[in-house]
């Protein structure tokens, strides 16, 4: 009777230590997902920065050489801020649909890959 309770615990220690391994090892993935994703995160918020401010410069350059040919600055600076009111309404229509995909499929990439093993080993 004694070998029998042995075989127990020990079946239970084995199956414990087995679960906290697999904790351990669903922690790491789900740091080493969320270190990537907010490091890319950073990444693109760097990007999109420097994007917008370049674009700025741009559309700053686009009104005054606007203003100079059209003899006031004042009409320069209607039409690029127009050409801003165009794109945001092109983003509303068109773009909310792509970003939302995009970000849907980035995420399932992030969080789901190939090498995964949904069913344990």
């Amino acid at each position: 009777m004694g070998r029998g309770f042995d075989q127990f615990f020990e079946l239970r220690d084995e199956g414990l230590d087995y679960l906290r391994l697999r904790w351990a090892r669903a922690r790491l993935g789900i740091v080493e997902k969320l270190s990537t994703g907010i490091a890319k995160a950073f990444g693109w918020v760097i990007f999109v920065v420097l994007v917008l401010s370049g674009l700025s410069f741009m559309m700053v350059a686009l009104a005054l050489w606007l203003g100079e040919l059209l003899g006031d600055p004042v009409w320069g600076f209607l039409i690029a801020g127009g050409i801003f009111l165009l794109g945001a309404a092109l983003m509303l229509l068109v773009g909310r649909r792509l970003v939302a995909n995009s970000m849907v499929r980035y995420f399932i990439d992030m969080f789901f890959t190939e090498n995964d093993d949904y069913y344990g080993e």
